[in-house]
């Protein structure tokens, strides 16, 4: 789905990422884990053609940067850390996730009307559908984005902090809830994430990054069985009824 090969970028004699690979498995929710300033947001940024780099990036063994900004947005959709919050209705950010797939001066067809009805249903935004972004809380924005990117109909999600400003219970609903649309709709979903017991609680494999490259990638279970996450985190491991968090 997204091969990851030997990505670098540097600003000036500063490296952001250094010799970066990794292969996302189809149809899973792989997270993306590592302190701050370690160049998560900035492989989101090449992933989404906004930074310059070495290295590839391919989409089903298609080089990403020989893509057109129209043909990668219909192969990924990318939900950035910070969102705006525009005087728009739910229904109005979501039919912009049409974008891609309208030529210049086309306009909605039915096609398009349902990929919106569909994102709008999925994500439970019915009711809030004729709501102005600019008054919505932020998981009600968070989801309406999400809604917008499902509408997208694009292969590979990726996601960039999409619970940075939620609490612990709404974060963990919008989570199950990307599990859920992911499994029915056969999305391979990447998210970075901060929240180190609510990415582990949902991924199916977590990549750990560290000074810029991925110190370890594999299943929830495999990143449990090292230390990589207390050394890299300088955490603290606790299991209760057979489930481990971290501390720290």
């Amino acid at each position: 789905m997204l091969e990851i090969k030997r990505l670098c970028v540097a600003v000036g004699h500063k490296t952001i990422l250094s010799d970066l690979s990794m292969t996302l498995e189809p149809n899973a929710l792989t997270v993306l884990i590592g302190k701050n300033g370690c160049g998560k947001s900035t492989l989101v940024s090449c992933i989404g053609g906004m930074r310059r780099h070495t290295g590839a990036l391919l989409s089903d063994s298609q080089d990403l940067h020989s893509l057109s900004p129209r043909k990668r947005a219909q192969r990924i959709a990318i939900l950035p850390q910070i969102l705006q919050s525009p005087h728009m209705t739910v229904e109005e950010l979501v039919r912009l996730g049409r974008t891609p797939h309208l030529t210049l001066g086309q306009r909605f067809g039915d096609k398009d009307t349902a990929a919106v009805e569909s994102a709008i249903h999925a994500t439970v935004l019915d009711s809030l559908r004729t709501q102005y972004l600019d008054i919505l809380s932020g998981g009600e924005r968070q989801k309406a984005y999400l809604a917008m990117i499902l509408a997208q109909n694009a292969p590979l999600l990726v996601l960039d902090e999409p619970t940075t400003y939620m609490d612990v219970s709404v974060a963990h609903h919008f989570m199950a809830l990307l599990r859920t649309l992911m499994e029915q709709q056969k999305k391979t979903v990447l998210a970075v994430m901060h929240d180190l017991n609510c990415a582990l609680r949902f991924a199916d494999r977590v990549a750990v990054m560290d000074a810029g490259h991925i110190a370890f990638h594999g299943t929830t279970a495999e990143v449990l069985a090292t230390d990589i996450i207390e050394r890299t985190f300088s955490v603290t491991r606790h299991e209760v009824d057979g489930r481990c968090f971290f501390e720290g």
